[in-house]
């Protein structure tokens, strides 16, 4: 059988959008976003309770900027592609916002449906990284840090993303407790999606690449994003 093109630069533009539904249903869901997303969206839950003008996409590309920033002075330098990995980081918060005023009315009461936009989460967010990883542009900071991290020192970068990951479900429990006293925003959800997030990655990437071809639409473009 012969495979469909699939362009590269289409590939980024729909991780980003299939990322933001990723969280958004999640959130709809209510059992407990990523480890990736709980720390925006447990300050975003606090900052609720004195203003909604704040959205969860603007305090998630803020992160995402200080994780870059945290970055630069990690590896020594800073890159033109830690630049573009920033306005991957806007897109995918402004794409976060859209997605959760496109469902804001989608019913979530019952618990047969709070499980049927959780499943939908977990595809869309493992359809968005699979698309990430079929991509030259920068991606978000989360995953730049720990593909250039991983570099810099020498770490295994499977050992690194799990240490990553570690750190943020850290931060999110210790924001949790001092905000809320308990926890809200992460749950079973945000376990779940740990254990068997990276199983759904690669079987959707199984299924992208056996029916599709990756090709760059604009090859040249590529030199740019890995100074």
């Amino acid at each position: 059988m012969k495979k469909k093109t699939f362009y590269t630069e289409i590939a980024y533009v729909l991780a980003i959008i299939s990322l933001g539904f990723g969280v958004a249903f999640a959130a709809k869901a209510g059992f407990g976003v990523s480890m990736i997303a709980a720390p925006a969206y447990t300050i975003h839950l606090k900052l609720l309770e004195m203003t909604s003008a704040v959205t969860l996409g603007t305090i998630e590309y803020i992160l995402q900027g200080i994780v870059i920033v945290l970055l630069a002075l990690f590896v020594g330098k800073f890159k033109i592609s830690y630049l573009f990995s920033f306005v991957t980081a806007v897109f995918s918060g402004l794409a976060i916002d859209f997605a959760i005023w496109a469902i804001a009315a989608v019913p979530s009461e019952s618990i047969v449906m709070r499980g049927v936009l959780f499943f939908t989460s977990l595809i869309c967010c493992a359809f968005g990284v699979s698309c990430f990883f079929h991509t030259y542009v920068a991606p978000a900071a989360h995953e730049l840090f720990v593909k250039e991290f991983a570099k810099r020192f020498g770490k295994d970068i499977n050992k690194t993303k799990s240490a990553y990951d570690i750190t943020l479900c850290i931060i999110s429990i210790i924001l949790n407790l001092v905000f809320f006293g308990g926890f809200k925003g992460i749950g079973l959800g945000t376990v779940v999606t740990a254990l068997v997030n990276g199983l759904i990655i690669a079987k959707v990437t199984m299924i992208l690449e056996k029916h599709f071809e990756f090709k760059d639409a604009f090859p040249k473009l590529e030199k740019y994003f890995e100074k």
